[in-house]
Order: structure tokens, then sequence, then C-alpha cells
């Protein structure tokens, strides 16, 4: 009897965990994320001023634009798309790829164009010609994200104030791809920039760029010379903000106020472009509104997949 009951047993506890294999959810396996940025530019249209005397030019108004990531959890091969409004024509594509150096640097390309990142000691980063000095916290997490596990995001997230020549190259990085928050214990502390001379190939501008932070690790100003500057104006509200004046080449200087939501990490800009040599000032609003993600376990097909998959209103 004591036998019969034993095996009665048994065969229960088999069928039990038979019955919880079954029901469990299978798993997914997670090989790509998939991710929708939608973007709000608003034209707020331009002064030429002659003298005394200015006119007015309406701006284009109110244009949205659609930007889908495709980053594979390898880090192998990262593709942005920029769509276009009009559906019948193809979608601007940027592929970024990467490869390993012996002397621990790593490449990222793009289109023809690089971004060399070398590791160096005493917490320096060389990027290019740009040397930046880190603390020592935001070198260690740099160096296993950046060389070890190639993200082109956590990099492209390091030089978001975009001073940099790559900064262009860069650009379809240089969004809320990913909910990333700033970590107040990751502090650049001071970076020098070689940046082209656009009236001469083999002709540079050297900026010597300095970071200061409060006590509780928030960045209070980038000292850049004539080249960038970014002051923090007040943390009231749901907003950071910043004041910048960047001298993107000798021909122009944009003015910016930034805001910095701090729920959605979302960036917003209001700010005016001023071009020297035709006397122009252009004035612009631009902001992130919407970003959605989604993971999958394969790589869709197409593009076209892609937009069924994220369900995208274009």
């Amino acid at each position: 009897m004591k036998k019969l009951t034993f095996i009665i047993f048994i065969i229960f506890i088999i069928c039990l965990s038979l019955s919880f294999y079954i029901l469990k959810p299978k798993k997914i396996n997670i090989k790509y994320k998939l991710a929708l940025v939608q973007e709000i530019d608003i034209d707020k249209g331009s002064y030429r001023y002659f003298n005394d005397d200015s006119t007015y030019t309406k701006g284009e108004g109110t244009i949205k634009e659609n930007f889908i990531g495709v980053f594979p959890k390898a880090n192998d091969t990262v593709t942005i798309y920029k769509l276009n409004s009009d559906k019948s024509e193809k979608p601007e594509k940027f592929t970024f790829w990467f490869k390993k150096n012996k002397n621990k640097s790593i490449t990222f390309f793009c289109s023809g164009e690089e971004v060399r990142v070398m590791f160096g000691n005493k917490n320096t980063i060389t990027i290019n010609n740009d040397n930046y000095r880190v603390n020592y916290e935001y070198y260690t997490f740099l160096k296993q994200k950046v060389f070890v596990e190639a993200s082109i995001l956590d990099l492209t997230f390091f030089l978001k104030d975009g001073y940099g020549d790559y900064s262009e190259l860069l650009e379809p990085l240089n969004k809320n791809w990913s909910n990333q928050k700033e970590n107040s214990t990751h502090k650049i502390i001071s970076a020098t920039i070689k940046n082209q001379n656009y009236q001469s190939d083999d002709q540079f501008f050297i900026y010597k760029f300095i970071y200061k932070y409060d006590e509780n690790g928030v960045l209070k100003s980038i000292d850049g010379e004539n080249r960038y500057n970014k002051k923090f104006i007040n943390n009231k509200g749901k907003y950071i903000q910043y004041s910048i004046s960047n001298g993107e080449n000798e021909r122009s200087l944009t003015n910016l106020i930034l805001y910095k939501n701090k729920k959605t990490l979302f960036d917003s800009i209001v700010g005016s472009t001023e071009q020297y040599s035709i006397s122009k000032t252009t004035s612009y609003t631009k902001y992130q509104s919407e970003l959605k993600i989604l993971e999958v376990d394969k790589k869709p097909k197409n593009i076209d997949e892609i937009i069924k998959i994220l369900d995208v209103d274009r």
C-alpha cells in the first residue's frame, strides 16, 4: 500500500511539473531593438539686416520628422532611417559598424567617414584628433561600453554636446533612442578640441574646454572659449535649463536655450542662428515628441516591415 501511495505521489509530481512547463510562457530570445523617434522642428522665419533696416521672411512652419533605429543586441551594425513624408520616396539610411584595433582602440564607420576612439592613461580618451579627460568612474564605464561592448550609442551620449568635427556624422544617433539618463558620477573634466578651419584644408582651430559641476554632480558650465559655452540657468518645475552659445564655424553663431525634461528625458531647444556673411538671423524651436521601443527576436526583412511593426503614422 505504501509503495502504491509513493508511486502515485511521484506520478502527481511529474504531471504537475509537465503542466507547469507547458503553461509557462515561452521566453523570447531578444536579438534586436526597434525604436521610433519623432522630432518636431518649427521654423519661425528669418530676418536680414541692412544698415538700420530689416526684412522678415516667413518660415516653413511646423515640420515633423520620423527616425527609426535598428539596434542589434550584439551591436555589430546599427542602422538609422530618416523617413520621408512622401511614402513613395525611399528613407535616408545611415549604417554604422566598427572595427577593434590592436592598440586598445576602436573605430566606428559610417558613409566613408570614421570616428577613432583610443583609451589612454590617466583617464584620457582620444577621439580622432581630440583629447578628453574624464573622472575614473566615467573612464571605466566608457571603456566597458564603448571598447568592450562596442556601443556607439554610449559614445554618442558622451559626445552629445557636439562641438567636435565628428558631431555631424553622429547626429542621427544623437537622439533619445534609449531613455538614457545622465549619471551624476560620470564627469568630463576637460577637453582639447581641434576643429577644421573651413577656409583651409590643412589648418585647425584649437580650443580648450573646462567643465564645472555643483556639489551634487550636476553640470554648471562648459567654458569653451569662443567655440562653445554652456551655462546652467535653473532647475525649476519639470525642466533643467541651460543657455548655449555655439560658434560652429567662423561664419555663424547659434544661441540656444536647452530644456531638459526631468521626467521624459526629452530635450527641447529654442534658438536662433546668425549668419555673418549675409546678415541673416533664423529662429526656430525643436523638440522630440515621441519615443516608441519594441524588441523582436529576429531582424526584420526591410524598412517596410519595420514601419509596420512599429505602426508608424506618416
